[in-house]
């Protein structure tokens, strides 16, 4: 059994796509993401579908200002 850190959600997202793009930019930037199984998310007839974004606890911190200076590009590209 293999010690593997905590990990935590830093963003919750509404479309795979979305989250597809988070977790490559943040692979990107050294940071170590989890894979979401998109096949596990479905709708239920207008039920709100979410993926979260997951990152070891170790980096938490380091994510959350990731993808607040992600967020600031996006709004002003």
């Amino acid at each position: 059994n293999m010690n593997t850190p905590a990990f935590s959600v830093v963003r919750t997202v509404r479309t795979a796509v979305e989250a597809d793009m988070l977790i490559t930019f943040m692979r990107s930037e050294g940071l170590n993401p989890l894979d979401i199984n998109t096949s596990a998310h479905f709708s239920l007839a207008g039920a709100e579908i979410e993926f979260p974004i997951q990152v070891p606890t170790t980096e938490l911190n380091a994510a959350r200002e990731l993808l607040k200076g992600y967020d600031d590009s996006a709004r002003t590209a």
